[in-house]
């Protein structure tokens, strides 16, 4: 049985290879759900296991995780890519195809927060592209509250909060 298990955790290192970018654990978790390569336990569990054993490295941001593929993650690849079948590599190119754009999108707004050393918190809102900010602000707020609910606003409001501040600069 440790074979389906091995290809799992093989096959999330060649997902975040092909991909170029780092991917969500939900994003991993569709791969898997939508191909029906196996449940949702069983994804976390690998992804899980890559991650304990160094090949995958997570960044957290508020509420999502980011997974990207180490130096060992990428040798252990090399190794082991022959148990990728021709149907899963099959399968990874349609994913990234239908939703690489998406993904990208998805990945490319990051808000976090943390305890402010003098009391409150900073909120840090990222608009990023291709690794590069193209928006990158820092607020000071009173509350955890205030804290959270500009990190879960910042998705939706990203765009018009960045097309206000370049037409107020502007002008």
């Amino acid at each position: 049985m440790a074979e389906p298990n091995l290809i799992y955790k093989i096959t999330i290192l060649e997902l975040l290879h092909r991909s170029g970018f780092p991917l969500s654990n939900s994003q991993i978790t569709d791969f898997f759900l939508e191909g029906n390569l196996t449940d949702y336990f069983t994804a976390q569990q690998a992804i899980s296991d890559d991650e304990e054993a160094g090949f995958i490295l997570s960044q957290t941001n508020h509420n999502n995780t980011l997974y990207s593929i180490t130096d060992d993650g990428e040798m252990t690849l090399d190794l082991f890519k022959k148990k990728i079948t021709p149907a899963i590599s099959k399968d990874i190119n349609k994913y990234l195809k239908a939703n690489s754009i998406t993904m990208k999108e998805e990945n490319s707004y990051k808000a976090t927060f943390f305890r402010a050393d003098r009391g409150g918190y900073v909120v840090q809102l990222k608009i990023m592209e291709n690794d590069v900010p193209t928006m990158d602000i820092s607020f000071h707020v009173a509350t955890k509250e205030q804290a959270e609910t500009l990190c879960n606003n910042w998705k939706v409001k990203s765009d018009e909060v960045y097309g206000s501040i370049m037409d107020i600069l502007m002008t």
